[in-house]
């Protein structure tokens, strides 16, 4: 899974070169204007899928027992309950 995100990433690159370029041709502006946009698009992506396209490994913290997640859920639910929400 990792290649196909890496491999969507570059072409979505590619992609968002070539459409810059395209628009670019057209309208000095636009192409500017389409560029940036395409940019935010390209490091949204990577943003949110960071763990796989740099090989960021996950937390060494130890998991929680059930019983505390459980514990922690639950004090969730009555906090929120308290304050008026449901």
């Amino acid at each position: 899974m990792r290649t196909v995100k890496i491999a969507f990433a570059f072409l979505l690159f590619l992609a968002g070169v070539a459409i810059t370029g395209l628009t670019y041709i057209q309208s000095h502006i636009a192409g500017i204007a389409t560029g940036m946009l395409l940019v935010i698009v390209n490091a949204a992506y990577a943003f949110d899928h960071r763990h796989a396209l740099f090989g960021m490994e996950l937390s060494d913290r130890p998991a929680r027992p059930a019983t505390q997640t459980v514990a922690l859920r639950h004090g969730q639910i009555i906090a929120t309950r308290q304050d008026g929400s449901s």
